[in-house]
Parts: C-alpha cells; structure tokens; sequence
C-alpha cells in the first residue's frame, strides 16, 4: 500500500511538473551558471591576488645558497697561469639581498594589481549583463511567440466547431456547397499557420536552451517575464562608464611608476660562508662581506619625456572616448524613452481596435448560425481578428525587447 501510494505522489509530482511555466529567473541563472566565461575571469581575479603576495615576497630580502667549484692543474709546466686560476676556487657561501623601496613605490606597484582586480571584476559584471539581455530577448520573443499561438488555438477551436455546424448548414442547402469549402479552406490554411509558428517558437525555445546551456527540446510554456522599466542613472554610474574611470587610474597609476623609476635606488647585499683555492691555510677561508649598491639615472636620451609624452596621449584618447560615451549614452536613453512611450501609445489604440475586432466576430459567429451572414464576411472578420491580435502582441513584444534594452542601458 505504501509503495501505491509513493507512486501516485511521484506520477503526481511528475505531471505536476510538465505543468509548470519556466520564468525568466531559471533561463537567466542557468545561462550565469552554465558560462565557463564568469570562472575564468574569477580565476584571473584569484590569480592577481597571488601576484599580490608575490610582489610582497620579491621585496623583502631574498636569501640564496650558492656554491662554485672549479680546478684548472698544471700538469709538467702546461696549464692555465696559477696568478690567473689560483689552480682553483671552492666556495659555498649563503647570500643575502635587499632593495630598499620607498613606501611609496610599494603601493604604487600594489595598486597596478589592484586595479587591474578590479577591471576584471568589472568585465566580469558587464559580461554577465551582456548574457542577461540576449537571454532576456529571446525570452521575450518566445513569450510572445506563445501568446499568438495561444490565440491562434482559441480561434482554431472556434473553426472546429463552426466547421460541424457549417457542414451541416450546407447539407441543408442554408449555405452553398462551395462556400463551405471556402471555410473548410480557410481553416485548414490556418491549422498550418498555427503548426508553422509552433515550429518557428520551438526552434526559438531551443536557441534559448542553448544560450542557457540546458540540455531540453521539449516545448516549454514561458511565465510573463513581468519587465519593469529601471530607474534612470546618470551615465557616470553605468558599468560601461566605471571602465574609463579604471583606465584614467591606470594611466595615473603609470605616471606615478615612471617618477619612481627616476629615483636613487639603493640596495644591500651580503653573503657568509666558504670562500678558498686550498692554496694555503684553507681551514682560516670561512669568512663573510657586505656591501652596497647605490644608483642616481642621471641622463637617458629623453626616454622619459617621451613616455610621459605617451601617457598623455593615452589619456587625451580616454577622455575623448568617456566624453562620446556620455553624450551618446544620453542621446540613447532619450530616444529608448521616446520609443517606449510611442509604443505604450500605439499599443493602447490596437488593443480598442482588438476589442472592436473580437465584438465584431462574436456577432458574426450566432449569425452565421442562423444563416443571417456570408461566410466569406464571417472568415473576414475572423481573419481580422487574428490580425488585430497578432499586431497587438507584436506591439507588446516591441515594447518588452526597448524596455530591456533601456534596462541594460541603465547599469
């Protein structure tokens, strides 16, 4: 009994299941978690943290063991000359060297990593909103794909019960032979329509599973995808704006590495260990020595002016390109704006003309019942209804498609 009851619940489940309508969330989550696109970059990110701890490591004092060991004989007078070689050289020594670095010029190479960190966060998020709002099209198409077939099905229904009706209308000579054929023709024209855009929407279903990585060729009905238009943000806010902020760091970032490599530079070093050529008293060679290393760049041919000149240039460009980007973001937005109210507009006079279009055929269908129409008026009225309904939806789809663009433009 158990067991009965278990496999009631999972049929139940299971049929429960093919019920349902996919949203837009599951489409989107998938496309983000199926993407190797976001690891890699996430990887990337972790990896300049590692070159983080690496600079650190390269500037703290770098300890070494080296030993060097050659013997150059002199054999009956023939050899290397004993002032030069010593007859040889054996040594074993631990060195030491440290490159004292301004505070300064450390967080200078600090923030290189730490902006470049944050680039590829930054790509990362202007990826994932680039995948969003293809995935969101075609939702957005499929959506409305469906509810044209949906209306199609209804009026397809409709077709099927005239159809008996009508037949036997004609057999009773209240209608002609011919324009019984003239609906049976019109209906079946419409049946392949219905079959033609269910395939066209599969087909769009199953580019969505691909841009989303699910494995499915099922027909799937879609939730309304319930788009809301965004708040409007100033340009400067945008993702696509942050990388020109990014870059005008980098350049400064860049600037500031050029002084500091004009700078005195002052290093240490050391060593302590073995050092002899057996000559004579080896057991007194364990010794050890330190030193210094100081350097002042006194000329370099205007290498620096011209990098600098470089930097400038690089920077000129940037602004150039966040000046266009603002005054076109600005002219996108107005026009986004303009467009998504034209059709608000637009589309509330189709839908009057749809409710006109729907009364009209409802009134045809009891007259045709009672012979009191042509039925060529009839299928002109259906067929107008059809239309109406089908520009309506295309309207809403319009409108849905600028209001995501609209949205993706405003992060």
């Amino acid at each position: 009994m158990r067991k009965l009851i278990s496999l009631v619940f999972f049929l139940s489940s299971t049929l429960a299941g093919f019920g349902q309508a996919n949203t837009l969330n599951y489409y989107l989550e998938a496309a983000i978690k199926g993407s190797p696109l976001f690891a890699d970059l996430q990887n990337q990110v972790h990896s300049l943290t590692l070159d983080s701890l690496l600079l650190r490591a390269s500037l703290g004092p770098q300890v070494n063991f080296t030993s060097n060991n050659f013997y150059a004989p002199v054999v009956n007078g023939y050899g290397y000359d004993e002032l030069i070689t010593n007859r040889g050289n054996y040594n074993a020594l631990l060195g030491i060297n440290y490159n004292l670095l301004g505070k300064n010029s450390i967080e200078n190479r600090t923030n290189t990593i730490h902006i470049q960190k944050q680039l590829l966060e930054l790509n990362s998020k202007l990826n994932e909103q680039d995948l969003k709002q293809s995935v969101t099209s075609q939702f957005i198409t499929i959506y409305g794909e469906q509810q044209i077939l949906n209306t199609t099905e209804k009026v397809l229904n409709i077709f099927k019960e005239e159809e008996f009706i009508l037949k036997s209308m004609a057999e009773k000579g209240t209608y002609k032979q011919a324009e019984y054929l003239t609906f049976l023709a019109t209906y079946k024209q419409a049946q392949l329509s219905y079959s033609q855009l269910k395939l066209q929407t599969q087909n769009d279903l199953n580019v969505l599973n691909y841009l989303c990585g699910l494995l499915d060729t099922n027909y799937i009905n879609l939730q309304d995808p319930a788009i809301r238009i965004r708040q409007t943000i100033s340009s400067e806010k945008t993702y696509q704006f942050q990388k020109f902020v990014y870059d005008s760091l980098n350049v400064k970032n860049s600037f500031e590495q050029l002084k500091f490599n004009y700078k005195p530079k002052l290093s240490l070093f050391g060593d302590a260990g073995y050092n002899t050529t057996f000559m004579y008293h080896a057991e007194r060679n364990f010794g050890a020595s330190a030193g210094f290393s100081f350097s002042v760049p006194i000329y370099d041919g205007n290498q620096r002016k011209s990098q600098e000149g470089k930097l400038r240039l690089t920077e000129n460009t940037r602004t150039l390109y966040a000046e266009y980007y603002k005054k076109q973001y600005n002219i996108k937005q107005q026009q986004l704006l303009q467009q998504i109210t034209a059709s608000e507009n637009i589309l509330t006079e189709a839908r009057s003309q749809l409710e006109v279009q729907e009364t009209l055929m409802n009134a045809n269908k009891k007259l045709l019942e009672t012979g009191d129409v042509r039925v060529t008026d009839y299928l002109f009225s259906i067929t107008n209804f059809i239309s109406a309904q089908a520009t309506v939806q295309q309207l809403q789809t319009n409108k849905l498609q600028l209001v995501n663009t609209y949205n993706f433009l405003n992060y």
